[in-house]
C-alpha cells in the first residue's frame, strides 16, 4: 500500500497544481488525518476523511472535509492565531478563516511555530526581522531611492528642455525662410 502522503501530493496537484514541498500529520485516526502542507507560495491546514473503502484502495482514499490556505501574499508575521478552545481542539485562524483541528496533546503553539517558519523561509532570507540599526539603514537606503526618483520625475527638466526646442525650431523656420520671417515683421 502506497503512503498515504502520496494522495496528499495528489490531491495539492489536482486542488493547487503543485506537489507539497513538505507535510506534517497533526492527527491520524480510523476516520480522518489532518495535516499541515507547504506549498510553493502558501501553507495549507487541511482536514481529510478516509473514503467507506480506504483500506482496500492503494490509491484516491482521501477527501478532503475542509482546509485553510494561507498564501503567502496576503501573510504577515504573527498574522496565524492557534488556540485550544474549551472541548479541546484547537482552533487555527487567519484573517476571517479557521479551521478546528483534533485534541492532541502537541502545543497549539507548535502548529502556528511551523506554519510562521514556513511562511518565513518562503518569504526568503532578506525580509527577515532585522535588527533596529538594519531595519532604520534600510528604511534610510529607501528613503534615499524615493528622493532620486521625484527628482528624477520633477517636470521642471522637462519645461527647460521643450523651450530650448520650440527656441531651436523657430531658429530653424527662419533660417529655412529668410522671407517669410521678413514679411510677418513689416505686418
Amino acid at each position: 500500500m502506497q503512503p498515504l502522503t502520496d494522495d496528499i501530493a495528489e490531491w495539492c496537484d489536482d486542488t493547487w497544481g503543485q506537489s507539497p514541498t513538505e507535510v506534517l500529520e497533526w492527527f491520524e485516526d480510523d476516520e480522518r488525518v489532518q495535516v499541515f502542507i507547504k506549498l510553493q507560495r502558501s501553507v495549507l491546514i487541511a482536514d481529510f476523511v478516509f473514503k467507506d473503502n480506504a483500506v482496500n484502495m492503494s490509491r484516491d482514499r482521501i477527501e478532503i472535509r475542509h482546509h485553510l490556505h494561507i498564501p503567502l501574499d496576503i501573510w504577515n508575521p504573527g498574522s496565524i492565531q492557534a488556540t485550544r478552545i474549551s472541548d479541546g481542539r484547537v482552533r487555527f485562524r487567519h484573517r476571517n478563516s479557521d479551521i478546528l483541528l483534533a485534541a492532541k496533546m502537541r502545543a497549539p503553539e507548535w502548529g502556528k511555530n511551523t506554519l510562521e517558519d514556513w511562511l518565513m523561509s518562503l518569504r526568503g532570507e532578506q525580509l527577515r526581522p532585522k535588527d533596529k540599526n538594519q531595519r532604520l539603514a534600510s528604511i534610510k537606503r529607501i528613503k534615499e531611492i524615493v528622493n532620486r526618483n521625484l527628482h528624477s520625475a520633477s517636470l521642471e527638466g522637462a519645461r527647460d528642455d521643450l523651450h530650448l526646442i520650440s527656441l531651436r525650431i523657430n531658429s530653424a523656420e527662419i533660417g529655412l525662410n529668410p522671407f517669410e520671417s521678413k514679411l510677418q515683421e513689416a505686418e
